[in-house]
């Protein structure tokens, strides 16, 4: 091993370490860049009515938006980096109980109202099985 190491040593030039040296850096410069953006995909939700956009909410405003649908209102609430659906027509107010979203891939559905909440990006699973 250590005359491998001496062999290629003795056919390295200084613009060899140099080569080197600025991959190292620009690799170790690109990882915080990718980060970001993976994170920036869960930053906005968007909200559809019968597969339309009608909305792309920020997670870092809090507000509160109403949809009307064909059963009546919806309504929206970003709060904290979140979003749910505060108010919506439907006898078993399932939308409701669905709680809160904050992650990449998650989404909220209001079937009687046509309308559906979605964190986009990838949330990092392909299946899930019991």
């Amino acid at each position: 091993m250590r005359e491998l190491v001496r062999t290629v040593r003795r056919y390295l030039t200084w613009g060899d370490y140099l080569v080197i040296v600025g991959v190292l850096v620009g690799a170790l410069v690109t990882i915080p860049l990718l980060r970001e953006t993976a994170q920036a995909s869960g930053r906005w939700a968007i909200v559809r009515l019968d597969g339309q956009i009608v909305h792309q909410l920020s997670l870092a405003k809090d507000q509160e938006v109403t949809v009307v649908g064909p059963a009546g209102e919806t309504v929206i609430q970003v709060q904290g980096g979140r979003v749910r659906v505060l108010r919506s027509p439907g006898a078993q107010e399932i939308c409701m109980r669905q709680g809160w979203i904050h992650k990449p891939g998650e989404a909220l559905i209001c079937l009687p109202n046509h309308v559906t909440i979605e964190i986009p990006g990838d949330s990092g699973i392909d299946a899930i099985s019991r």
